[in-house]
Order: structure tokens, then sequence, then C-alpha cells
């Protein structure tokens, strides 16, 4: 008599004990969670982006303007437009002006020959590596006397204050007749160079400040003042 093993018994899931059961489809439906969960988060992310390039503020342009393009003109070129001189009516200019910015009263009314003069040592300043910019050049009498009863606050008295500051009725910058420059060597430059172009420091205690004088560029400029109290054409 041949003994023989009983067939083995190939379990299936119905066999299985009922907690294992539970188990694998408590796995299963976390699984469809998870992945339902991933979808919602997916689409959530888009949502947010397409909502946030419609409430995204645009950026302020910085106050400040950047300073201009240098040689976008030539010494003596055509007699300026009638937009020239219409920004800041009053004269005040923002930091980076430069001579070729006449859209700005403070530089398109300057007189001819000091604006011209300046361009053009503005431009080879700028090839010595040189920026040369305007920080006040033509100014109303309503600033003036303004930028006057400052400087009086400042040093305490009338006299003291005409050292910095002159009068509406004398002052060179109402008349178009003076600039102030400013910029990393750039009052050092127009000192040394300035003559050639007729640009003159005019006096010792403000190096900013240049006028123009016509025979500068072949007598050299006149001797600068101590300061302003000592020019005769600043008593009124």
């Amino acid at each position: 008599m041949t003994l023989t093993s009983p067939p083995r018994h190939q379990r299936t899931d119905d066999d299985q004990p009922p907690r294992r059961r539970g188990v694998r489809r408590l796995l299963g439906g976390a699984s469809l969670v998870a992945l339902a969960g991933v979808g919602v988060a997916l689409f959530s992310a888009q949502l947010g982006e397409t909502t946030a390039s419609h409430t995204e503020l645009p950026v302020q342009d910085t106050v400040l303007a950047e300073p201009s393009e240098l040689g976008t003109g030539e010494s003596g070129d055509s007699p300026a437009s009638e937009a020239d001189g219409a920004e800041n009516p009053d004269g005040r200019l923002q930091f980076g002006t430069t001579a070729f910015d006449t859209e700005y009263a403070g530089i398109g009314k300057l007189s001819p020959g000091l604006r011209d003069a300046l361009q053009a040592a503005t431009r080879d300043a700028q090839s010595a590596g040189v920026s040369v910019m305007v920080n006040s050049g033509w100014r109303s009498v309503e600033l003036q006397e303004q930028l006057l009863q400052d400087a009086v606050a400042e040093y305490g008295s009338k006299e003291e204050a005409s050292r910095w500051v002159a009068s509406p009725e004398t002052s060179l910058h109402v008349s178009g007749d003076a600039v102030d420059v400013e910029g990393n060597g750039a009052s050092d430059w127009l000192a040394t160079n300035g003559a050639s172009y007729g640009l003159c420091l005019t006096y010792l205690n403000e190096p900013w400040h240049f006028e123009y004088q016509a025979a500068a560029s072949t007598n050299e400029c006149a001797q600068p003042y101590a300061d302003p109290t000592h020019d005769s054409r600043l008593r009124g």
C-alpha cells in the first residue's frame, strides 16, 4: 500500500482570517485617499499661481530718475523744443540729472552758453570716467526765496546765510547763469578742466558752483571769490 500525502491546500482570499482582509482593504482605501489628496494639492497650487498672477501689485518705479544717456545731443544743436523746461517748473532737480535733461526747467532755462558748455564738458568728463551731474541750475524766484529763508534758519542770521545763498534779486541761479554740480570727482574735474569750456569755479567755499565765462577758454578763469559776500554782483 502506497502512502500518499494529502494535496496541499491553496489558500484563497476567502480563506484569510477576517482581520487580515480588513487590513488590506483599509490600506487600499488609504492609498486612494492619499492619491486624491495629492491631486487636490496639485490643483490648489495651480489655482494659487493663477490667482497670484492676477492679484500681484506692479513694482513701483524708482522715485528717483536714472542718469541720462550722454552724447544724445551736440553743442549748438537746434533750438530747445517746446517741451524743454516742462518738468519741475520751480527748478528742482532729481538726483542723476545732467546737462542733457532739458525737459527739466532747471536745465532747460539755463543760459544757452552755459548749457552748451556744460554739455560738452559732461561728455568729455564721461569719456574720462567722471560723471558730471547737476544738483541745481536755474531756479524760480520762489524757490530761491525759500532756500534763503532755510539758510537763515540754519545759520542763525541773514548775514551768515548770505555766504551761501543769494537773494532772488541777485542770484545767478535765478538768471540761469550758474549751476551746482555733483558726482564723484565732478567738481574736481571741472576745476581742473572747466576753463577750456568756459566753465569757472566762482566761490572758494562752494567748490560745486560753476558759471560760464566766455573768455576763459583763452584767458583762463577769473580769480574766484572767497564766498558770495565778496561778489559785488550780489549786493542788491
